[in-house]
């Protein structure tokens, strides 16, 4: 009998020690299951009026233009230095003209020849000793004369190259007393006469803002932009470049003694810009966004009142750096989960978290 009340005893024990492990266990995992998340959270707000762009550019001339001679001959002068300021008009380069010259020479003398045979002719065919085609032979030799005359001394002019605007001498590609065929660029000049800065827009901003006037443009420095200069619209291209998919966008300004830019140096433009795409829109993080087996947006929307969260589904406008613009029936100033969105459900406890996660 001791022996089997020491049995009975001992299984009471055991019994006991289950029964409160599993109380224990069951307890732990209900105070788990309770137990708040702690999450960040952000506010719902107006969509702001994303009126100024910041993008990198390059300075460039308004135009460059390949200089050449129309005629072929012999550079006896040349006065390109590279890297130089010229002024509009300025003699660059000289063709050897002694050719050309004795060709001006030799059309003035078979012109005088014609005039004369033209008023011989004339004054014959006046007492009817010659006939009507013989006069109006010595008039197409007079005219053509006076042609050939005016093309050798087109020609002679051509022997002179000046400077067809204030320019800058970017690069000089023969050198003097070389022989050069007509058309064969002798120097390349860039119009510096405004500066121009090319940016690149990329195809979603340009198609976001369609329709919205610039307001207020500058440029500076690349590697100073503690100042700011004005800069006017120009023109920008209708379509995007192949590769890139972004759209040139052109600027100028007048030059500037305290701003020393030239042909290819970097620089910075911003650009203000008028009204706001999304009037009546709103902005969360774009992190707050969850995603649905429908590909439908949504966001986990926080309640003061209850300490939990519920899903409202939103319409996604536009991203911009890390907000999304977004159409929905929120209200500015309600708390949405921005960190750790993904692991939310209906009616989940959650606690705010001041900290950064």
């Amino acid at each position: 009998m001791p022996f089997l009340r020491h049995r009975h005893i001992l299984a009471l024990a055991t019994l006991t020690v289950f029964s409160l492990s599993a109380c224990t266990s069951e307890q732990e995992v209900e105070d788990k299951i309770e137990a708040p998340r702690f999450v960040k959270l952000a506010k719902v707000s107006h969509a702001p009026a994303f009126d100024e762009f910041t993008f990198p550019a390059v300075v460039s001339a308004v135009k460059t233009v390949d200089l050449s001679f129309e005629v072929s001959g012999r550079l006896v002068q040349m006065d390109l230095v590279t890297g130089s300021d010229i002024k509009k008009g300025k003699l660059l380069a000289t063709i050897d003209r002694q050719p050309f010259e004795r060709r001006v020479d030799e059309q003035r003398t078979r012109l005088a020849q014609s005039k004369r045979e033209l008023d011989r002719i004339e004054k014959m065919f006046s007492q009817s000793l010659v006939s009507q085609s013989a006069l109006d032979s010595a008039k197409t030799s007079y005219e053509l004369a006076v042609i050939d005359l005016k093309n050798a001394e087109q020609d002679l002019s051509y022997t002179r190259l000046y400077a067809p605007f204030d320019a800058k001498v970017s690069q000089r590609l023969v050198e003097n007393n070389s022989f050069v065929a007509a058309g064969t660029p002798i120097a390349r000049l860039q119009d510096v006469s405004k500066i121009y800065f090319n940016i690149n827009v990329s195809e979603r901003l340009l198609t976001a803002n369609l329709g919205r006037g610039i307001k207020q443009a500058s440029a500076t420095l690349a590697t100073d932009t503690s100042q700011w200069y004005p800069i006017n619209y120009v023109e920008h291209s209708t379509q995007p470049d192949p590769v890139s998919q972004t759209y040139e966008v052109v600027f100028s300004m007048e030059p500037r003694n305290d701003l020393p830019l030239t042909p290819g140096a970097r620089a910075v433009v911003k650009v203000s810009l008028e009204g706001t795409p999304y009037p009546d829109s709103l902005v969360v993080p774009v992190k707050s966004l969850v995603e649905d087996e429908a590909n439908q947006f949504g966001v986990w929307v926080y309640d003061e009142k209850t300490g939990t969260v519920s899903k409202t589904p939103v319409t996604v406008n536009h991203i911009e750096d890390a907000l999304a613009v977004i159409s929905s029936d929120l209200s500015a100033g309600q708390s949405v989960v921005a960190a750790g969105a993904s692991q939310m459900r209906n009616n989940m406890k959650v606690r705010p978290y001041e900290g950064e996660l």
